[in-house]
């Protein structure tokens, strides 16, 4: 995966109005990439993504009106965990729940579904 691969899912969404790029870094070897989604429905999606041989750091902060909605990730906060280090954060900090590790695209499509959900309300 490249830093472009997730910027290009973003754009080809259909759910994403504007997609702002925060820093983004390509050395031989490595790539970071900072970025935010401003999405329908009035959701934000900040998103971190690392990697390079061997690693891979990741963070998917989904939030509503400054309230977080949810946040994929792999910061190895949670050993006790079956899925170490990958993990979902619901309405809070402490509210964490078994994860595998997701991608961009597995990222966007449960957005789509809390959006979804949402209008059926």
């Amino acid at each position: 995966m490249r830093a472009q691969d997730i910027l290009d899912a973003l754009s080809r969404s259909d759910i994403v109005k504007n997609i702002d790029v925060i820093a983004l870094v390509e050395e031989p070897g490595k790539q970071a990439l900072r970025a935010r989604a401003i999405m329908e429905s009035g959701f934000t999606l900040h998103v971190t993504e690392a990697f390079g041989k061997g690693f891979r750091s990741y963070s998917y902060h989904l939030q509503k009106n400054e309230k977080l909605v949810r946040r994929l990730d792999n910061a190895p906060h949670w050993p006790q965990m079956k899925t170490f280090p990958h993990h979902l954060h619901l309405t809070g900090e402490k509210d964490v729940r078994e994860c595998p590790e997701l991608f961009i695209k597995d990222v966007l499509l449960e957005i789509e579904s809390i959006i979804e959900s949402e209008g059926d309300r």
